[in-house]
């Protein structure tokens, strides 16, 4: 197998900050995937640097070389998952607000949705970061999708579907623990009001036939409870208009359904 566009991606930015020398950091896009984070809809064909004066937003030869932060925290020292070999990052706050304001806003918050989860910053220091961009290009844009960073999502699978689920009219909400014939489950998402369960159906969790046993007794034991389920894969993440068909079937379903 070959390597995924992601791994390609860092080696192309631990080759270009060797090149670049000490004075280079990795930042936005570049950085979060030296830090582990995983990233969604994300343009990679860009290796995104940055140095202290720089002259912001030079684009060469696939490299964009930005004016790093002054602050002495913003530039960590990571080790790179592939070569093993250590090299400067901006910090995990200053590369997500970095990356929503010059990518993908919503790749920068599955990013953030991890980071937070896992430790790798907090909120608030996100939040300072994008006090600290007031008035640059796209930090409106940055700070609506950051103000919906919530810990609970577990991969970029459900920050994505949580993205679909605010355009819906129906509140919801992540991770809700249930008891379905006596046993206890989790649901990715849920529509209390109606007793809908979403689920987002990522490819790990059909890894062999136990696995698909499994999510068929799981749905079942729901099922007998009276809840209506829902499943989204990462193909219908891209058809929101789909998703929303596929709710308000369910809502419509789930309100003819007796209260179990």
């Amino acid at each position: 197998m070959g390597a995924t566009d992601e791994e390609k991606h860092i080696l192309r930015t631990v080759a270009t900050l060797q090149l670049h020398g000490e004075d280079f950091a990795a930042c936005r896009h570049s950085a979060i995937l030296l830090h582990g984070m995983p990233l969604a809809r994300t343009d990679l064909t860009v290796v995104e640097i940055s140095k202290v004066n720089a002259t912001h937003g030079r684009v060469r030869r696939g490299v964009r070389v930005s004016r790093a932060p002054t602050r002495r925290q913003a530039v960590n020292e990571v080790i790179d998952p592939i070569a093993h070999r250590p090299v400067r990052v901006a910090d995990p706050a200053s590369a997500i607000v970095g990356a929503a304001l010059n990518n993908n806003p919503l790749g920068a918050l599955v990013a953030a949705d991890h980071a937070v989860r896992h430790g790798l910053c907090t909120q608030g220091q996100i939040d300072q970061d994008l006090e600290a961009m007031r008035g640059f290009r796209g930090v409106g844009r940055a700070r609506d999708a950051l103000a919906h960073i919530d810990p609970r999502h577990e991969s970029p699978g459900e920050t994505l579907t949580a993205d679909v689920l605010r355009s819906c009219p129906w509140a919801f909400d992540p991770q809700v623990k249930v008891v379905a014939r006596g046993r206890r489950y989790r649901l990715d998402f849920a529509l209390r009001e109606y007793k809908v369960a979403i689920e987002f159906d990522g490819a790990i969790k059909y890894t062999g036939p136990e696995v698909m046993e499994e999510q068929l007794a799981r749905e079942a034991d729901l099922r007998a409870e009276g809840w209506v389920v829902v499943r989204g894969t990462w193909e219908d993440l891209t058809e929101e208009a789909k998703i929303h068909s596929l709710l308000a079937a369910a809502v419509a379903e789930a309100s003819r359904v007796p209260a179990a």
